[in-house]
């Protein structure tokens, strides 16, 4: 009835690494489907071993978000690190929504935060122009998605906003890289069903049984 994880470092939290929620996060949401029943999340705080704590997911989520994602000061060290920072900083929403689309913990005003700190705010927009703008897009894709597919109840204005910035993003991006000639490699978001990953499976039976009959 309950999925636990815990933390034993600052240096480290659940938005440090895509296996927390592919794991913690992925757990949950097999043992919701499986149950067919809520299941509740926790996350023990043993970064000072004489006062334990356990919170419930959620607010392990709004602390980490609080002191780090959205903390001013981490921020601008992020901004330090220049192009890297921009796509660690990327990387980190992107797994907020890794953490909603597996758990459904991360409140809407995170989400609505996020675009308002670093896509609607003027100077960090112009860090992300400056140093890495396809980091910029990546932001801004992942939070319409997220949008789109129910994960987030934004506010409008926010909402808005958020759009027409990625109308113009487009342009601009696009006359950065100038004329294309030949194969060109970038992001995308795919989305797969079930009925895909059976198809592989077929896919790849039936080459295993043609490469086998092949060399034996």
């Amino acid at each position: 009835d309950v999925t636990f994880n815990k933390v034993v470092s600052d240096e480290h939290d659940l938005f440090g690494c895509c296996c927390y929620f592919g794991t913690h996060g992925g757990i949950t949401a097999a043992a919701r489907h499986i149950g067919n029943r809520d299941v509740k999340s926790y996350y023990g705080d043993t970064r000072e071993p004489e006062q334990v704590q356990v919170r419930d997911l959620a607010d392990e989520i709004r602390r980490v978000v609080r002191t780090k994602l959205l903390n001013p000061k981490w921020i601008e060290g992020m901004k330090r690190h220049g192009y890297k920072g921009a796509g660690d900083i990327s990387k980190r929403v992107g797994r907020v929504y890794g953490w909603e689309s597996t758990t459904q913990e991360v409140d809407d005003w995170i989400f609505d935060e996020i675009a308002s700190t670093f896509i609607l705010d003027k100077e960090n927009r112009r860090f992300f122009q400056d140093y890495n703008p396809w980091a910029m897009e990546e932001i801004t894709r992942r939070l319409l998605e997220a949008e789109s597919r129910g994960l987030w109840n934004a506010n409008p204005d926010v909402l808005q906003a958020l759009r027409e910035t990625y109308v113009e993003m487009e342009g601009w991006l696009e006359e950065k890289m100038g004329d294309i000639e030949g194969a060109f490699q970038g992001g995308s978001v795919d989305v797969f069903s079930s009925e895909d990953v059976k198809e592989w499976d077929r896919i790849m039976r039936e080459f295993k049984s043609k490469v086998d009959t092949e060399f034996h």
